[in-house]
Order: C-alpha cells, then sequence, then structure tokens
C-alpha cells in the first residue's frame, strides 16, 4: 500500500510539473517592434523633451497591439504648468501592464526622426523590445500617489518643489512591494526603505498601508519631492509579487541621498524578474514637479 501511495504521488507530481509548464509556455513572449509618428503645430502645448515621449510611447503601444492585440491600455498624464502667470496643460502617455501584453523592456536604443513638413514638427518613433503575453489575471492591487494638503492626505500627481509625497497601498493577497523613483539620470529605491536590504517589502493581504509617513510607521523614511527647473517629470514605479524577489544591486548613497543605479542596470533587473516570476506586477506612473518662483506661487 506505501508503494501504491508513493507511485501516486510521483504520477500527481509529475502531472503538476507538465501543468505547470504548459502553462508557463504558453504565456508567449516575443520580439516585438512598433513605429508611430506625431505631429505637432503651433497650437500644441508641448515641449520637445514631451513629445519624443509621447511619440515613443505610442511606438510600445503599436508594437503590443500588433504582436498580441488590441486590448492593451496606456497611462495617461495631464498636468498644468505655469509659465509667466499663463496656465498651460500637457499631455503625458506610457504604455503599462495589460489584458494582452506587457513591455518587458527594450532591446534596442528607440529611434527618433523630427522632420519640418508644411509648416509643422512631424516626430517618427520606431522601437524594438521584448514583450510578453499576458494571459492570466493579474492580483487586484490598489495604490495611490498621494500629497499632504492642510493636513488631508489627497490623491496627486502634481507636486511643487519641496512637497511630500506619500503612497496608500492594498492587497487582497499576501506579498512583497518595492517602490523607485525614476528620474533623467538615475532611479532610486524608496521602498523598501533604506536599513532594509532585501529589496521587498513584505504586505498583508487586505491591510492599507501608506507608505513613508513616520506617523504611520515609526521606522519609514519620509520624502520630499525636488526639482531645479521650471517643470519636471519623473516616474513612480511600483512592483509587486506573491513571491519573494531579490534587491538590484545599487550604488549606496550618504545621509542625504539614496541608494541609485542607473536606467539601464533597473531595466535589466527588472527584465530578469519579470521573465523569473510570471506573477510580478509592475506599475508606473508619471509624477510632475514644479520649481516654486514668483511666477507659479
Amino acid at each position: 500500500m506505501s508503494l501504491y501511495l508513493f507511485h501516486k504521488n510521483v504520477i500527481i507530481s509529475l502531472m503538476c510539473i507538465l501543468v505547470g509548464a504548459l502553462s508557463v509556455s504558453a504565456q508567449r513572449t516575443a520580439s516585438v517592434n512598433g513605429k508611430s509618428t506625431l505631429i505637432l503645430n503651433d497650437n500644441d502645448n508641448l515641449t520637445l523633451k514631451e513629445a519624443k515621449i509621447k511619440c515613443v510611447e505610442s511606438a510600445k503601444l503599436e508594437a503590443l497591439k500588433k504582436e498580441f492585440g488590441t486590448l492593451v491600455t496606456s497611462v495617461d498624464m495631464l498636468s498644468d504648468k505655469v509659465v509667466n502667470d499663463v496656465i498651460s496643460s500637457v499631455f503625458l502617455s506610457d504604455v503599462s501592464s495589460t489584458v494582452k501584453g506587457e513591455w518587458l523592456g527594450d532591446e534596442r536604443d528607440p529611434e527618433i526622426s523630427i522632420e519640418y513638413v508644411d509648416g509643422n514638427l512631424v516626430f517618427t518613433a520606431k522601437v524594438w523590445g521584448r514583450a510578453r503575453e499576458v494571459i492570466r489575471a493579474t492580483t487586484d492591487v490598489k495604490w495611490h500617489i498621494q500629497k499632504d494638503l492642510d493636513g488631508v492626505k489627497i490623491d496627486s500627481d502634481n507636486f511643487m518643489d519641496g512637497e511630500r509625497i506619500f503612497v496608500r497601498f492594498q492587497s487582497p493577497a499576501d506579498g512583497y512591494v518595492a517602490i523607485y523613483l525614476v528620474t533623467d539620470d538615475q532611479t532610486v529605491c524608496l521602498l523598501p526603505y533604506r536599513k532594509d536590504n532585501t529589496g521587498r517589502y513584505k504586505i498583508k493581504g487586505g491591510k492599507e498601508y501608506l507608505f513613508f509617513d513616520r506617523t504611520v510607521d515609526p521606522s519609514a523614511s519620509y520624502y520630499k519631492l525636488n526639482t531645479d527647473k521650471p517643470l519636471e517629470y519623473n516616474q513612480l514605479v511600483m512592483i509587486f509579487s506573491p513571491n519573494p524577489f531579490t534587491k538590484c544591486i545599487d550604488k549606496s548613497g550618504d545621509i542625504l541621498h539614496l541608494n541609485a543605479l542607473n536606467q539601464t542596470d533597473f531595466a535589466k533587473w527588472l527584465l530578469k524578474n519579470q521573465r523569473a516570476d510570471k506573477e510580478m506586477m509592475i506599475e508606473r506612473r508619471w509624477l510632475a514637479i514644479q520649481e516654486k518662483n514668483t511666477n507659479n506661487q
């Protein structure tokens, strides 16, 4: 009888392995490429940099649509900037994890060309990358970027220089989360806090967390968003998985500076983890940070 049970367990184990292998193989990855064109005229409130960003992200969106179908979404941001007491709107777009496909990383740097045609600037972007078909439901994680307004936390992706940032987070399942801030020249780790070298913050399913607030968690770090430019755009990257993941290799900061790494190494680390963990989800959101001066108080 014990021998029979042993063989039965072996058969069940082998079946589980086969089912797991089939499940993994069904989630197809592919090298993808896309192209997008953006026409900028005198009525558009986009800088050259903003137009390039929008064109590249649109090309990624086209690449995912072409390979995996049309159920692909983008994350958009509309923010206001004030220059000489004149308010104008700025639009940014980014490709996010979707139902049908997700962008894993660039295989080549995007190519952007600019032409002047009939009085308009015409941007053309070509992108090449590695993408993965998403065939399973992702965890319904809720997270909100917030700031303090007169003692009340409000959702916002627009900040003034020196304002503090908070993230409100909740997951239906136990797991691990990390949060990074991507700037023009580096990527810094906001969560887990500096004293934790695991690279992941363990959370309990169903519990709501308010990160970067010492009144809630005495061990928390708090952060202010700063810029020396009239207007700057950063990205907040949220990583969640029900499975533990390892920390990326970064350069230790001093008492005033967080641990950081360059964007290329950060992208490679994300890609490596996504390939190893099919349940990992990564979401990116834009932040606008505006300089304080006499014209935009």
